[in-house]
């Protein structure tokens, strides 16, 4: 019986390393556009909850973050599906976030949350130009991190 299981996992380590040196090395994983949309909405939600519970630190981080991430998307995937991704990311976001970024900055609830709605606004009318309307973003209206405060930290 032992003789046998040596010769089967012999067997199975001489195949391993045949198989091993005649297939290509794996591609590094590359997220397509839908994976990095998601992140998108990810970073979307978090900054209207960390907007809205005036945690300004957060907003301000979670905004940079989408304004990097949208860069991102134009510099990975410019063209989708023959709808120029790309160039309406840039005419689209670059405003609005910018009108966050000020609010932010100063602190006000009022331009912040009118800013947001301008980016999501934005949002949806990338999806409609892109044939995706079906995809509807909104405020969100609950937390889907229960694991992480948005208030802003006591001093």
């Amino acid at each position: 019986m032992k003789k046998a299981a040596l010769a089967l996992m012999a067997g199975v380590t001489i195949v391993s390393m045949a198989s091993g040196a005649t297939s290509e090395p794996a591609k590094p994983y590359e997220p397509g556009l839908v994976e990095l949309m998601m992140t998108v909405q990810t970073h979307h939600a978090k900054l209207w909850l960390a907007g809205n519970a005036r945690n300004w630190d957060l907003a301000d981080y979670q905004a940079d973050e989408l304004k990097e991430l949208f860069e991102d998307i134009v510099k990975r995937i410019p063209v989708y599906k023959e709808v120029p991704v790309g160039k309406m990311i840039e005419s689209l976001t670059l405003t609005p976030i910018g009108e966050i970024e000020a609010a932010i900055k100063v602190r006000d609830s009022k331009a912040f949350a009118t800013a947001f709605d301008k980016l999501t606004g934005a949002c949806n009318s990338c999806h409609e130009a892109a044939n995706r309307g079906f995809i509807v973003i909104q405020r969100p209206t609950a937390s889907a991190f229960p694991n992480q405060s948005f208030a802003p930290k006591r001093k």
